[in-house]
């Protein structure tokens, strides 16, 4: 006796198959028993002809063969259309199986999750040779002056002897945002003495080592907090006027002497700075 299987009762029975293959492999048992698929509608029952349920057994298989086609590739448009239940599912799983579903959302996540770390700078600490390069793509080393060589610049184009500075904190370690430091100037600048840049006001000088004092004190700022690393976009804001103030530099076509200086309480273009190790 041929069994009387409903539409509902196929779908079931075609989505618990393992491949398309085991799909095509049915065809002759839908063909045998089309001529007695019942199928129910708006709460009644009829037998239809034959011709017609061998057409909808067959377009069930085909569309079974494309879901399960589509539920094996994560990044499917199958994927991308089903419920978001259905999708965190999925993706879960692609995190637990790695080594299977290298191809899988998750794979690439962590993939760049570790690209992103392998690529962060170094930390800053305390005593490092540090570069400082302003907006306009200079680095902070030279001294200029009529008198006397004491107006802090910005000219370098390259990382050299000529643009080291020495960066300082109290208690060493890691220099984290919001520390108070201070910046020696290159000694190649200096003729070897250690001399602390200043900022009194809007004048951004280099005068005096002094590891006490509050004229020398500068605090260094990352928008996104946290440690300070090589290659970091930061801002140096200084101690008086209550730390309102952050140092900046002209641009070129205002400036062409790479003046440096100390005058607005904005975290602005002209204030953002680069540190390099």
């Amino acid at each position: 006796k041929r069994p009387q299987l409903s539409t509902t009762a196929w779908l079931a029975h075609i989505g618990m198959v393992s491949s398309p293959s085991a799909l095509v492999q049915m065809l002759p048992r839908a063909v045998a028993v089309a001529p007695s698929l019942s199928i129910g509608l708006r709460g009644q029952r009829f037998r239809a002809h034959s011709s017609t349920l061998l057409l909808r057994s067959l377009t069930l298989c085909f569309a079974a063969a494309v879901a399960w086609r589509g539920a094996t590739s994560p990044s499917s448009a199958f994927l991308k259309a089903a419920p978001r239940s259905q999708q965190l599912l999925s993706e879960r799983s692609s995190f637990n199986g790695l080594g299977s579903l290298q191809g899988g959302r998750g794979y690439r996540v962590v993939r760049f999750a570790a690209k992103k770390k392998a690529n962060a700078g170094s930390a800053v600490c305390d005593g490092d040779t540090v570069y400082i390069k302003v907006h306009t793509g200079r680095y902070i080393g030279e001294l200029d002056g009529t008198s006397r060589k004491e107006w802090v610049k910005a000219r370098g184009t390259k990382k050299d002897a000529l643009h080291a500075l020495t960066i300082e904190k109290t208690g060493g370690g890691e220099i984290q945002s919001g520390d108070a430091i201070k910046l020696v100037m290159p000694l190649a600048q200096t003729n070897g003495t250690k001399i602390h840049m200043d900022i009194v006001g809007s004048a951004v000088r280099a005068r005096f080592y002094d590891a006490r004092g509050d004229w020398q004190k500068m605090t260094l700022i990352k928008q996104a907090g946290g440690v300070i690393r090589d290659g970091d976009q930061i801002f140096i804001r200084s101690v008086f006027k209550n730390g309102r103030d952050y140092m900046d530099a002209n641009p070129l076509e205002k400036a062409a002497d790479g003046e440096v200086k100390c005058r607005w309480p904005d975290e602005g273009e002209w204030q953002a700075m680069t540190i390099e190790k």
